[in-house]
């Protein structure tokens, strides 16, 4: 039986993240401006046809553009930060008598609660572990090779029952 448990930080998945919500920004002002241009040119080549309703059609374009621009701007922003805090090392580490996350190891008996919570506008799914001293660590859960039931299996096994994920928010 394997007492320790190990899960690696993947940095090609966060860097693909990047790649990923930059091509999608690109794509969106690319798409905005192109519907924006036919707006225009149809304005200029039928005027009597499409003189007044073309500028609301450039208009509604332009703020649906930047409505879905502003949400992939932040999707992007999300990203990038959760690359940065990627590196290749060891995320989370368990074994027999306790958890380490980051610098932080928490004995089985010292941990207050652990948590999964949804990534928000973009961002890495998080699990957050706690101690009964308030101190609180976080790994980004999206940038690893393991799910989280998985996770809260091993962590059962591990602690004896005495350690658990809330995998609740999930849900929500």
């Amino acid at each position: 039986m394997n007492d320790e448990f190990g899960i690696y930080y993947r940095p090609e998945l966060a860097a693909g993240r990047v790649v990923q919500t930059r091509r999608q920004l690109l794509w969106r002002v690319g798409s905005t401006l192109v519907v924006v241009a036919i707006g225009i040119g149809l304005r200029l080549g039928y005027p009597e046809e499409f003189g007044s309703s073309a500028l609301w059609f450039i208009g509604s374009a332009l703020v649906i553009g930047l409505a879905f621009a502003s949400r992939d701007i932040a999707q992007f922003l999300a990203a990038r930060t959760d690359a940065k805090r990627v590196a290749p090392c060891l995320a989370l580490g368990a074994n027999r008598e306790g958890i380490l996350l980051g610098p932080d190891w928490f004995g089985w008996g010292e941990v207050g609660a652990l948590m999964v919570r949804p990534g928000r506008w973009g961002g890495s799914s998080r699990l957050v572990a706690t101690g009964r001293d308030h101190r609180a660590q976080e790994i980004l859960l999206d940038y690893t090779d393991v799910m989280p039931a998985t996770l809260d299996s091993a962590i059962v096994a591990l602690s004896g029952g005495r350690a658990r994920i809330d995998l609740s928010r999930l849900d929500a």
